[in-house]
């Protein structure tokens, strides 16, 4: 397993790089490989194992009893996902798809409740880094209540590139999702999306192209 791609991942701040292989033996890591459209987690499963993206691209997904899927969250490599579900010990309500040829990287978050016999010395710091990024995604699944709370489509696409906005530290934004994608992630239909961005533009309230938007 080829550890110096993960030393990006959050779980692993303040982790050596030396440290890393024995760091993973000691979690029960491995690697497993998925198609794209091939299911990773399906909504139901009680899991033990949360994933780390090593490349390609994960999406998470809720359906409806009708089965229409909204796009929950789009995972990216070095981003963990069920980690709140495996920590909860709690069903999962979504389902997790490859939305690319993708390489995911399974921990066994039973291990971070009993450390082994050596104690390694790692134990706290991937306990302390496991709750930041427990809380991060917090703000996010808020944030994105504040996006769908808003009362119009156009309020939506606002409130989210003002998120962006904030977040990547320009007026200029690439969106982490296609067209597809960011209508699902706002609860919205794709043809009322593009017409509300096509109106935003004209009234000069944006600028875009593909996935790149100005807000002016």
């Amino acid at each position: 397993m080829e550890t110096a791609s993960l030393l990006p991942c959050p779980l692993f701040r303040g982790i050596a790089a030396e440290e890393l292989p024995a760091l993973l033996k000691c979690l029960n890591g491995y690697e497993k490989s998925y198609q794209r459209q091939e299911i990773l987690l399906h909504a139901g499963e009680l899991c033990e194992r949360f994933g780390i993206l090593v490349s390609g691209t994960v999406q998470i997904l809720k359906e409806d009893h009708h089965g229409n899927a909204t796009l929950v969250a789009q995972v990216l490599p070095g981003e963990l996902f069920a980690e709140a579900f495996v920590c909860g010990a709690m069903p999962l309500s979504v389902t997790v798809t490859a939305a690319a040829n993708s390489t995911v990287l399974w921990l066994d978050y039973r291990r971070f409740l009993s450390p082994c016999e050596k104690a390694c010395v790692f134990h706290r710091q991937l306990t302390a880094n496991l709750l930041k990024i427990l809380a991060t995604r917090n703000r996010f699944l808020t944030g994105r209540l504040e996006h769908l709370s808003q009362r119009s489509l156009r309020e939506k696409v606002l409130s989210f590139l003002e998120e962006q906005v904030q977040i990547q530290g320009s007026s200029s934004v690439q969106l982490p999702f296609d067209r597809q994608g960011m209508a699902d992630y706002l609860a919205a239909d794709r043809s009322a999306l593009s017409a509300v961005l096509s109106r935003m533009q004209k009234d000069g309230a944006i600028q875009y192209h593909k996935n790149h938007f100005t807000l002016l």
